[in-house]
């Protein structure tokens, strides 16, 4: 923690008082429609705090505290963490993330009229493109699937889940936000809330397959009448018909893996780069129908994938080689 510059050493702590702290954290957290994305803020601004003001519980007091700051003293506290952050050995993008937490919250402090400067002028890190996009071997994910027993009811939901991170290439999250309303049977569509779409759903089509398995899912959960209940629940005996986390999910496949042998450190978003993947060496590289299937945004992050799959440079490499 060398470095870091605290609240305690540059302001006087009494000038904030809980009679004139609005619920400003609240109302930050409120505004991420995505409760992952809640959860990460919670997460990362809680980390910054722990730094900055060690022994003090996060709330909109402190916040406001650190808001108060004037604009040099903010940036040094805020650069002296990120400075800290690397220190560590953390991933530019985690850093990134956290110093965004941040940067939200200063905003959030100018609406509230606390202050009336960004930090704008601290820069994100230049983040290298995706290093391993591959995944794993199709006969690799068809062991995965031979573990699960589907005759159980954590098999009936697991097998679901699988079956949409590896046929629909969907985020955990995106799995974890599915209410049961948002399955469609008769067309074979789920409404699925994407990455950076604020809240809003997209239809995305299901196989057969899949939807027969939701079905079979929520009926052998008594889940099939409940429309605004989440299809994928805990079966933990203490969080019993609670939603599914994100981390949850990330268990689940974890288990799976471990059971079928696979040695790559598997996740969720693993078994999303392995359904690309493959989805490109089934279509020949098309990038534009692939990215229906990934819902990037971006094209050039699908083409990240294809690289990764063909190695393109490592073939030119070996036909400049071959002209010596």
């Amino acid at each position: 923690m060398s470095g870091i510059i605290t609240l305690r050493s540059i302001t006087s702590l009494s000038t904030i008082t809980s009679g004139d702290s609005k619920q400003i954290l609240e109302v930050l957290l409120t505004q991420k429609r995505s409760e992952h994305t809640r959860r990460a803020y919670s997460h990362d601004l809680r980390n910054f705090f722990n730094l900055v003001a060690p022994g003090r519980e996060l709330t909109s007091d402190l916040a406001r505290e650190f808001l108060s700051l004037s604009k040099t003293q903010a940036i040094s506290v805020v650069v002296a963490y990120r400075n800290h952050l690397f220190e560590q050995g953390l991933a530019p993008a985690t850093v990134n993330r956290r110093i965004s937490a941040i940067k939200s919250l200063v905003e959030m402090g100018q609406i509230f009229s606390i202050c009336d400067y960004d930090l704008s002028a601290i820069k994100n890190e230049k983040i290298r493109p995706y290093r391993d996009t591959k995944g794993i071997e199709v006969a690799e994910v068809i062991k995965l699937f031979e573990k699960i027993d589907t005759d159980t009811l954590a098999g009936k939901r697991d097998y679901c889940i699988m079956r949409l991170l590896w046929s629909n290439a969907l985020r955990r999250g995106e799995i974890s936000s599915l209410d049961v309303k948002h399955f469609k049977y008769s067309s074979c569509q789920l409404e699925v809330s994407g990455k950076g779409r604020n809240g809003e759903r997209e239809l995305c089509t299901i196989s057969q397959k899949t939807a027969v398995s939701i079905t079979e899912w929520l009926q052998a959960s008594n889940g099939t009448d409940k429309p605004n209940e989440p299809i994928f629940i805990s079966l933990d005996p203490v969080k019993f018909g609670n939603r599914l986390s994100g981390e949850g999910i990330r268990l689940i496949v974890g288990k799976y893996c471990k059971l079928a042998g696979i040695e790559k450190q598997m996740s969720p978003h693993r078994v999303r780069h392995s359904a690309i993947t493959e989805a490109l060496n089934q279509n020949n590289g098309n990038i534009r129908a692939t990215q229906k299937l990934s819902r990037h945004s971006d094209p050039r992050t699908v083409i990240i994938y294809d690289d990764n799959r063909v190695d393109l440079q490592g073939e030119l490499t070996r036909m400049l080689d071959d002209l010596i």
